[in-house]
């Protein structure tokens, strides 16, 4: 039988393969037993009497199983298919059991028995058990436990199968005649022939329905049902062969009614008895596949909370192996705040059927875990005592999510910053306080609105183009907006705004995090203003200068005009501070930073330099427009400035360098306009100048002086040279100027008004000053040596000198060094310098006279000194400058000044002495004014110390 081409489904396979051998030797025994008793005469079977009591017996023993398993089976779960059965075949064993007893040979049963007799019991038994199959098999099997619950209907069956049962008796024993005839002297008559093979088509069209079901999952045993109709219907072929009551078809036909019989109840019982409990055994695979399926830690305990049975598939989370755990209380295995919280679960669940959301934590060999228990009672019968089921869930990352959720949601509620995150469609669906607090808007109020109600409108377009170009492609974004408070307040607001994506990748919200940068933007526009801008004037400073002129350059450069730049300085600025503070000269200079920028155009740039230097810039602006310029900046300036009741005129010296004619970079050009103004200055102030050639050639020779100087003092070429002062009353020679000379190999003699002033401004008049007055004094000493005792040498100090801090330590050092008495040093100070930081020259001229050092003022006249001044100065010496002894006996009105002059030194107690005496005119109007001393080359030129050795060993009064 091949069972793949008839479809058999694969729940039935295992069963018809285990049937099929049978089935097949069974149906050849038929056609083997057919054709042997076709060649061979049948025989009477020997004790055939007894054998067949046998085989009905056991027929009706196992059609009366059918009937009390089946029964049994419905009252448990209803089936109609196997009541069918059931009642069936109980009316088959009854027919089956009546034929037994109605047997030829048998005792009469209630009527004489005969053959014919026996044959009327069993053809309705044949019918009977073939009608129920084909009725069970045909009918719809409830799968078992879905049936409906047992009712009446059941015995309705029965009783009437019995009843029939009855007729069948009653019209045997009492009414034969009604019967047909079915056995002669012939042997068996057609009807019975034909009866058989009505039953056997009637077990034919149950094996066609079995064979329907054995193509789908069915709710019974498909094989052995068909199995049993199947050797039924075999077993009907014998008996429509034999000839005799006795002979081998009637015995083999009994014999395979047995073996249907058989299958029968082994279909019976797999499918009431068997199934049930293999459905039981699928179920308890089911739960535990679901226990086991179950994450969760599973215990059933008693309400006082000892431990009946445990299950889990993490018995890494026990605090002991679970073997160890049954029969011992929670109040044993647990720590004493677990094991109370367990218990409260547990009376919970007595007392309402269910408790749910109780925590504890467990210390574990990995760590603290967290577990939540939920608890249920179980029902149990009504005499058990209460048990529950107790889920015990681990909930540690739940704990360490909600704990890190706790802390994102405080971190985000106490941030600084203003963080919102709305919805895709834009819509703000969460605010922080910080957010409230920025912009005024309760969550109220900003929950479901969109974003733009805090635009002022001042945040350009293309912000938010950008904005959303980022967004929707998935990329966060960086910007600043200018936005409103709720107040109308505009305040600058930085701003991350990110997309937010679900598992998928779809963007779902926008997480905005923003931060109130008003005040920084404040502070970096203060910030901007200190690096670029000067903070006194509000001018650019050095370094935004240098950009304004590079973009002014560039644009003189493209359009092929000229470049102007002017150098300004105030004219005796320092006078300003120094006479009347530095707040006023700072408001002065606040003043003129106003005047200047009034004059220039808006593509103009004043800058302030420093000091009272101002630079100006002027594009596309020609020699003629550049000197307009000019005198418009020096007329603004040389208007009357009022500050704190003081009214102040300043005049200004302005140098100006053109591009491309007198350079072509920032450089060359403000180095030139520097040197145009110091030209400026040189011509009396107050008025400008443009670069020239001569002020190049200058600056060069400036230049090659200072590099010269360097090693001027280290390879010989600084001397000395002695200026006598001649006592004008008696012709005596009372002291001598150390003068310094310079003698280069290229420059030549180089003069002192033109290298000193280099060196002070390059620093190097510290050397050589200290240089000059170690000289000075070692020749002193040498005199001294040669009895020139009351000879005073006189050294001039510069500015820079007199400014160091070690000016007066220096001087004490080069006395005590060269053993000079402190009285033949004279020290010249400028009137300049004097009136430089006066409370702070009166500190350093005492700390000289302490010393016992001699101090004059040179130049004496040329300055502002006031008689008050000059009083507490305590110098020794008045040196009327040359200036003023220039045109005596010339001018009528120079002896006035001279002799103011002289009356004031004697006023004071001081000596005067005449410098640039070189006419005995000259000598002569000072003597007749009181003058003490002159100094002239009328006496003599400035002359190396040897030359003067004649004149002093030749008298004191040979000069004059």
């Amino acid at each position: 039988m091949n069972l793949i081409r008839l479809q058999i489904h694969p729940q039935h396979l295992a069963s018809f393969k285990a049937v099929a051998p049978v089935l097949s030797l069974l149906t050849g025994g038929v056609i083997a037993a057919w054709v042997y008793f076709s060649v061979a005469s049948p025989q009477r079977v020997g004790h055939y009497l007894t054998l067949h009591q046998v085989l009905e017996t056991l027929s009706i023993a196992v059609s009366a199983l059918v009937f009390a398993v089946g029964w049994k089976a419905h009252s448990l779960n209803p089936q109609r298919n196997v009541l069918i059965l059931a009642c069936g075949f109980l009316g088959v064993a009854i027919l089956d059991f009546s034929h037994m007893l109605s047997f030829a040979g048998m005792p009469d049963y209630i009527t004489p028995n005969s053959v014919a007799k026996g044959i009327n019991f069993w053809l309705p038994a044949r019918y009977l058990g073939a009608l129920t199959l084909l009725a069970a098999v045909t009918l719809h099997w409830r799968v078992p436990g879905d049936a409906a619950a047992p009712g009446p209907g059941r015995f309705v069956v029965l009783m009437l199968v019995l009843a029939a049962v009855a007729a069948i008796h009653a019209v045997v024993f009492w009414f034969p005649q009604w019967y047909p005839q079915t056995y002669d002297a012939h042997g068996l008559t057609r009807f019975k022939i034909a009866s058989e093979y009505s039953v056997v088509a009637l077990y034919a069209a149950s094996l066609g329905v079995l064979l329907h079901w054995a193509r789908e999952r069915a709710a019974f045993d498909v094989a052995r049902l068909f199995a049993a109709v199947w050797v039924m219907a075999l077993s009907e072929f014998f008996f429509t062969f034999y000839i005799i009551a006795t002979d081998p078809f009637n015995l083999l036909g009994h014999i395979y009614k047995v073996v249907g019989y058989y299958y029968l109840y082994r279909a019976i019982f797999v499918g009431t008895i068997e199934a049930p409990y293999r459905v039981l055994k699928q179920s308890d695979k089911a739960m535990r596949a679901v226990l086991d399926a179950v994450p969760d830690l599973m215990f059933e305990v008693t309400r006082d909370g000892h431990y009946v049975q445990i299950h889990t598939r993490q018995p890494e989370l026990l605090l002991m192996p679970a073997s160890e755990v049954v029969g011992r209380s929670i109040h044993d295995i647990l720590p004493p705040a677990a094991a109370a919280v367990a218990q409260a679960a547990i009376n919970t669940a007595a007392e309402q059927g269910l408790a749910r959301d109780f925590q504890y934590a467990l210390d574990l060999p990995d760590g603290k875990h967290w577990f939540e228990l939920s608890v249920a009672r179980k029902v149990m019968d009504d005499e058990a005592d209460d048990h529950f089921v107790v889920l015990s869930r681990d909930i540690t990352q739940r704990v360490q999510t909600l704990d890190t959720l706790r802390k994102l949601r405080h971190a985000v509620e106490q941030a600084p910053n203003s963080i919102f995150i709305a919805g895709a469609d834009g819509n703000i669906e969460y605010v922080n306080p910080a957010f409230t607090a920025t912009t005024g808007y309760s969550p109220e109020e900003a929950i479901g609105r969109n974003p733009r109600l805090l635009s002022a409108g001042a945040t350009p377009a293309s912000v938010y183009a950008d904005l959303w170009a980022h967004l929707t492609s998935g990329r966060p974004w960086r910007g600043e907006f200018v936005n409103r408070r709720k107040g109308g307040g505009e305040y600058n607001e930085s701003a991350i705004i990110s997309p937010l994506h679900d598992e998928q990748g779809r963007i779902t919200h926008y997480l905005a995090v923003q931060e109130d940068v008003t005040e920084r933007r404040r502070d970096e526009e203060r910030i901007r203003k200190l690096i670029n801008f000067d903070a006194l004037t509000g001018l650019p400073n050095r370094t935004m200068f240098a950009s304004r002129f590079s973009q002014a350059l560039a644009l003189t450069q493209r359009s092929g005009h000229q470049l102007a730049l002017l150098y300004l300085d105030l004219d005796h600025f320092k006078n300003v501070n120094d006479s009347l503070g530095h707040q006023v000269g700072d408001g002065l200079l606040i003043e003129i930073a106003h005047r200047l920028q009034s004059v220039v155009r808006d593509e103009d740039t004043v800058s302030r330099q420093g000091g009272d230097e101002f630079v100006i810039v002027l594009p596309l602006t020609d020699a003629q427009q550049a000197a307009h310029v000019a005198d418009e900046l020096q007329a603004q300036v040389r208007r009357i400035c009022k500050l704190e009741h003081h009214e102040l005129v300043v005049t200004s010296s302005i140098g100006i360098a053109m591009y491309p004619e007198d350079g072509g970079d920032f450089e060359t050009l403000a180095q030139r306009a520097d040197a145009a103004m110091f030209r400026a200055k040189e011509s009396g102030r107050d008025t400008y100048r443009f670069f020239s050639a001569d002020m190049q050639a200058r600056s060069l020779r400036v230049l090659h002086i200072e590099n010269a100087l360097r090693s001027a003092l280290v390879q010989g070429q600084l001397t000395l040279h002695y200026q006598p002062q001649i006592r004008l009353k008696d012709r005596q020679l009372v002291g001598v100027e150390a003068l310094l000379r310079w003698t280069h190999p290229e420059l030549g003699a180089v003069s002192p008004a033109e290298f000193i002033p280099v060196a002070e401004s390059s620093g190097q008049i510290l050397g050589i000053g200290e240089w000059v007055l170690r000289t000075a004094l070692a020749q002193a000493r040498q005199w001294r040596d040669a009895g020139h005792t009351e000879l005073v040498v006189a050294v001039n100090l510069s500015m820079v000198q007199f400014r160091h801090p070690g000016l007066v330590d220096m001087v004490g050092r080069a006395l005590a060094d060269s053993g000079v008495p402190s009285q033949m040093l004279e020290l010249e100070l400028t009137e300049s310098i004097a009136m430089d930081a006066p409370e702070q020259v009166i500190a350093i001229v005492r700390q000289l006279c302490d010393l016992g050092v001699q101090l004059s003022i040179d130049d004496f006249g040329t300055g502002y000194s006031s008689f008050s001044y000059i009083q507490r100065l305590k110098v020794h010496k008045l040196k009327i400058d040359q200036s003023f002894v220039r045109h005596l006996g010339d001018d009528p009105s120079a002896p006035h000044i001279v002799r103011a002059i002289i009356g004031l030194a004697q006023s004071l107690g001081l000596e005067t002495i005449a410098e640039g005496v070189e006419t005995a005119a000259q000598r002569d109007v000072l003597w007749g004014l009181g003058c003490d001393t002159g100094q002239g080359y009328h006496f003599s030129r400035p002359v190396p110390a040897a030359d003067l050795e004649g004149l002093l060993t030749q008298g004191h009064a040979v000069l004059g």
